[in-house]
């Protein structure tokens, strides 16, 4: 910026009013427009920013005031930093990189943020791999008006923003303390230049770009995990002046019905039945990620929490098609209540019990409690109650207690008083 005075740069008067103000930018502006005067570009940069600060009744107060010496020449605070920047990281180059005009955007156009979407698939698609192709619709610049919404020598510098593609607003945020933000010009979209509304381009209306369709073919290798990405170089939208940006898929696994996915390992539950636990068993299972029915083997006592392993049996790896193994948990189903076996026959079939022995005299001094059953669920909701009660103060009645577990007060405790003894 020259070291000469805003109103100078302008040629108005320090007294000039608004409206003078206005009409001498217009003047110099037209004069010094790059696409017209292309050794004007520094000129009109200076003829811009003295405009923006002159024609904001705030900013030419602090102007006046403080001037133009340091960077932050219109703000008393300048010591805090970013709070009061003027371009709020923002300087002319940046404003005017990609836009269609020359004279600006010498610096090379910065890669477009990528895009994500969201590709769903089986567990069976990730085990035997899958290709698929995608059918989208991106932005491209017209062709028409080759990105620039009209013809080149019909556009004009936008009023709103003097050219530069974005606006300053500025808010008070308390005694002298003044905030600032840099935003897009929205009457120019950022570009600094307006196209009259019959001189637009009929193909894109003026907008520079236009929805084109495309498809992306994609192949997910076997073994895809939940998560995976794939890049689709240059198939995102493209805006005049810059490349086009690229589209990311994640890979989104659909719940299946009874496998769980761990690394290259599948996990399962199974029910067998007690003779099964006990005896050993050689059963069709179910049907396996790779569509074989599975008849699994076993020989030998199984006992509730044991835990079945097939090697080889799980997904395969992405980088060396190796399986993973299937990991089967069991549960066991024991029979209800209406089973009546012959006991003593039963007992001479299962190993020999390794309960301690008492003989006669000991059980007579022991006590006989009947027990009744109940689900470990059953427990987990006594347990919780109860602890509700203590935590507000309460205890649990004792007989509400005895409820859940099938007996009642009377069954645990003797209501009769002590009877004395003779010494």
């Amino acid at each position: 910026m020259s070291s000469i005075s805003y109103y100078e740069i302008l040629e108005v008067e320090k007294t000039a009013t608004d409206a003078e103000i206005k009409r001498a930018y217009r003047k110099l502006a037209m004069k010094y427009h790059p696409d017209k005067n292309p050794e004007g570009t520094e000129k009109f940069k200076d003829i811009s920013h003295a405009y923006e600060t002159l024609s904001d009744p705030q900013k030419r107060a602090a102007y006046d005031r403080f001037g133009h010496g340091t960077p932050h020449m219109h703000n008393p605070f300048s010591g805090f930093g970013d709070f009061y920047d003027d371009n709020n990281g923002l300087d002319e180059d940046d404003i005017f990189d990609g836009f269609p005009f020359s004279g600006f955007g010498q610096r090379q156009a910065a890669q477009p943020a990528p895009e994500k979407l969201s590709i769903k698939m089986t567990l069976e698609d990730m085990f035997r791999g899958k290709r698929v192709r995608v059918k989208l619709t991106r932005s491209v610049p017209c062709k028409t008006c080759k990105g620039m919404g009209g013809k080149k020598n019909i556009m004009r510098t936008c009023i709103e923003c003097s050219g530069t593609g974005a606006k300053t607003a500025t808010r008070q945020v308390g005694p002298g303390l003044i905030s600032q933000s840099r935003t897009k010009c929205n009457a120019c979209n950022g570009t600094g230049k307006v196209i009259p509304e019959k001189h637009r381009c009929r193909k894109c209306k003026g907008e520079r770009v236009v929805d084109e369709k495309d498809a992306v073919d994609l192949y997910m290798k076997p073994g895809t995990r939940d998560q995976d990405e794939i890049t689709a170089k240059g198939k995102g939208d493209q805006k005049p002046g810059m490349p086009a940006g690229d589209l990311i898929f994640v890979i989104e696994q659909v719940p299946h019905s009874h496998l769980k996915r761990y690394d290259d390992h599948l996990v399962t539950e199974w029910e067998i039945d007690l003779a099964d636990a006990l005896c050993g068993f050689s059963r069709h299972l179910f049907v396996n990620i790779d569509g074989h029915a599975l008849r699994v083997t076993h020989k030998g006592c199984l006992a509730p929490g044991n835990v079945l392993r097939l090697q080889g049996k799980g997904m395969p790896s992405k980088k060396t098609g190796k399986r993973g193994d299937m990991f089967i948990k069991l549960k066991i189903k024991f029979p209800d209540s209406s089973w009546k076996p012959d006991v003593q026959e039963l007992r001479s079939l299962l190993p020999e019990s390794k309960w301690k022995k008492f003989d006669e005299q000991e059980r007579r001094k022991m006590e006989t409690v009947a027990a009744s059953s109940i689900t470990e669920e059953a427990l987990e909701g006594i347990v919780r109650a109860n602890s509700q009660y203590k935590a507000s103060g309460n205890d649990r009645n004792q007989e509400e207690f005895g409820d859940h577990f099938g007996y009642s007060s009377s069954d645990r405790y003797d209501a009769r008083p002590p009877e004395c003894q003779p010494q």
